[in-house]
């Protein structure tokens, strides 16, 4: 778990582009092989990957689903790239929903340890919430980002598993305009 921790501090700083759900499974990964690993040997690669699913539908602002995604895989294949792409960077994320003629998405993931739901939805001023709720590890967790427009410019909020995180929100748009 303390190499969650770490990933997630990485995650604040500008610039970072992984997901949380990525930077888990690489955390995981790392931290089994060390685990794996006996003191002065070499590492051994890790060849046993939990199973993936991702399911993402985009709406316009009717809530009518205007495009769909879902994948599943223990090793990504060619057809996964998609799922992959789309929680890749908030940048990728907002111009597909947009070129799907949409205002929101929603992704539902789901793989070993983790099981989360986030929402994508574009804001009256332009800017986009991405929010993240879910449990990895047994923990609830409740957390995203706000972003600018185009999704370059994101910064982080983190409702510490509370249910609601209107406060946090409105401190990371406050915090966004501010380095705009």
């Amino acid at each position: 778990m303390q190499e969650t921790k770490r990933v997630l501090v990485v995650d604040d700083e500008e610039g970072m582009r992984i997901t949380l759900l990525t930077a888990i499974a690489l955390a995981t990964l790392t931290a089994t092989a060390s685990a794996q690993t006996p003191a002065g040997s070499a590492p051994v690669p890790v060849t046993d990957f939990p199973p993936v699913a991702v399911e993402i539908a985009i709406s316009d602002a009717a809530g009518t689903v205007t495009e769909t995604l879902s994948c599943e895989w223990t090793e990504p294949q060619e057809d996964d790239r998609q799922c992959l792409r789309f929680q890749s960077d908030p940048q990728v994320a907002v111009e597909k929903i947009e070129e799907s003629g949409g205002v929101r998405a929603d992704q539902h993931t789901v793989t070993e340890g983790a099981d989360m739901t986030i929402a994508y939805s574009k804001r009256g001023d332009g800017t986009w919430l991405i929010r993240s709720k879910g449990t990895i590890d047994g923990r609830y967790m409740h957390f995203g980002r706000v972003c600018t427009a185009d999704g370059q410019s994101c910064v982080r909020w983190d409702a510490d598993g509370a249910n609601y995180a209107r406060k946090d929100v409105r401190a990371a748009a406050s915090k966004l305009r501010k380095r705009r």
